[in-house]
């Protein structure tokens, strides 16, 4: 993203004036990092490992909201057939009402 522009863009967008660090847009991952950068929160060289811990932290609550899901159904993505093993799943969730069996 830091590659990419982020800070740029983020410098635009701050520009614009109709947004604020309290929008849901601004609130992203990468987003929300560098607007506090920008607002001299913290120097723009810590903005790589910031960016990186929240991606971090936003990993985990995904994981913790995924494990929360009693119908999940884990497919270990390297395993031998793990392919056809999700589209199988898939298969019978619409087959059967969006209900995994």
């Amino acid at each position: 993203m830091l590659a990419s522009g982020l800070v740029d863009e983020v410098k635009a967008l701050r520009a614009r004036g109709d947004l604020n660090p309290d929008l849901p847009s601004m609130r992203c991952v990468g987003y929300r990092q560098a607007w506090e950068a920008l607002d001299g929160r913290w120097p723009l060289d810590e903005l790589r490992d910031k960016g990186i811990f929240a991606t971090r932290q936003l990993a985990k609550r995904q994981l913790t909201w995924l494990r929360s899901m009693p119908q999940r159904r884990v497919v270990a993505c390297d395993a031998p057939g793990a392919l056809p093993q999700v589209l199988d799943l898939a298969r019978n969730f619409v087959a059967n009402g969006n209900a995994c069996r």
